[in-house]
């Protein structure tokens, strides 16, 4: 990890904090009793596909023959036939790689949202993430994130006292979580050192034998150092925590990236330390060449995405997931007919998958208009039938026990009812 200053400290950690993954050895923050309320507390976590992931080769629309013929190259084929999707119904199904979250489809604990996305027109990557992710579309003036507003606003009673409301399993934090409350984020290597580093920085406890003398803060930098000790402090509760005997289950994690950051937030959840949203960014969705149908690029990734949920389904176990939502979106579609460079281009309407035992899963949410170029955005694009804060609204309604989640959103009200993805919608 290269070195920070304390500028670059702060902006990485979003104003909050860096913290590792896993260490061993390290003596705890402070002793946890077990907390029922913790325990059943909701958990949200959310799984950001950077880059415009394409809709329709996630959930495919397979029996339409429109689908087949504008991707002569990407197609996948109909259930049954070589390399072919996993029905769903007799209309949609999974790409193949996607096995485990198939399976979790056969146990109701899937529920994919079709033509969702943002009314904005933007196929800018940057704009549309930052709009779904203040959840603003257009609107420039906000700056902080959905979900830290939500933390900020629900942050009262026993909740000022959880040290990990949340926290984003990579070192920058995502913009859904900037802004006033304070979420930690961590970083992915040698972070035992890098923290080392940060204790002599922001005026940590000192190793016997240092011999050091003490400087006066400089003017203005009390407020540097407090957030600095801070997040030591919360780096040794999180290693502790991750340290602890027996905290990594039997799940069988891939060992990529999102494995890892899965399984360490599974390890956090089971602590039972009151951990409710966790983030997680998996980049590379901006498939403009070679692509893939049923093998390549983008079947590898779905391979991931797949096996690591599945994974962290198993690793919590049936009664965690009973309250835990996995919620899997990207900034907006890919073109319906394919390139000339066996890819797909910025699109517009998206899909979002929603994981878990709150989902009421089996069935296919979202409004489905086609393929035909009548039915497109643009002629060319998926439609957005459904605003993305239709969906988030119906999570902070009926996962998180939002009070008034209609007018949450900055100059949005729904203009019909909840999707009713979720079992309490």
């Amino acid at each position: 990890m290269p070195a920070f200053n304390r500028r670059d400290f702060l902006r990485s950690a979003g104003g909050a904090a860096l913290a590792a993954w896993a260490h061993a050895g390290l003596s705890p923050l402070r002793a946890l009793a077990e907390d029922p309320v913790r325990t059943s507390l909701p958990k949200l976590v959310v799984l950001y596909l950077r880059g415009g992931a394409d809709p329709i080769n996630i959930v495919i629309p397979w029996s339409d023959p429109t689908y087949r013929k504008l991707r002569p190259g990407l197609a996948v084929g109909a259930p049954g036939t070589p390399g072919g999707c996993l029905e769903l119904t007799k209309e949609f199904g999974l790409h193949p790689a996607m096995g485990g979250l198939h399976a979790l489809w056969g146990q109701g604990l899937v529920a994919p949202i079709l033509n969702v996305g943002s009314p904005h027109p933007t196929r800018s990557h940057f704009d549309a993430q930052d709009f779904m992710e203040y959840a603003a579309p257009g609107v420039r003036t906000i700056t902080e994130g959905w979900l830290n507003r939500w933390l900020t606003a629900t942050n009262e009673g026993a909740r000022r006292d959880v040290e990990l409301r949340a926290l984003a399993a990579q070192p920058l934090l995502p913009r859904s979580l900037r802004g006033q409350f304070p979420v930690l984020a961590v970083p992915e290597d040698k972070a035992l050192a890098s923290m080392d580093k940060f204790e002599d920085l922001y005026g940590g406890e000192k190793k016997e034998g240092g011999g050091g003398m003490e400087e006066r803060p400089a003017a203005g930098s009390e407020r540097i150092l407090g957030a600095g000790q801070e997040t030591i402090r919360k780096l040794r509760f999180l290693q502790e925590i991750l340290s602890r005997p027996g905290g990594r289950g039997a799940a069988a994690f891939p060992a990529s990236r999102l494995g890892r950051q899965l399984q360490g937030i599974a390890q956090v959840i089971k602590a039972d330390v009151g951990l409710e949203v966790a983030a997680a960014d998996v980049p590379g969705w901006d498939h403009h060449a070679r692509q893939g149908g049923p093998d390549g690029q983008m079947a590898t990734m779905l391979g991931d995405l797949s096996s690591s949920i599945a994974a962290f389904t198993e690793d919590l176990g049936p009664d965690r997931m009973k309250s835990t939502l996995v919620l899997v979106m990207s900034e907006f579609g890919r073109t319906v007919a394919e390139n000339g460079n066996d890819g797909t281009d910025h699109g517009h309407g998206g899909m979002m998958l929603a994981v878990g035992g709150p989902v009421s899963g089996g069935k296919i949410y979202g409004k489905w208009t086609g393929l035909e170029t009548a039915q497109l955005y643009e002629g060319r694009d998926m439609p957005v039938h459904t605003d993305f804060r239709l969906v988030f609204a119906e999570v902070l309604a009926a996962h998180a026990k939002l009070a008034k989640s209609e007018t949450f959103f900055p100059d949005w009200k729904p203009a019909g009812p909840m999707l009713g993805f979720l079992r309490n919608a």
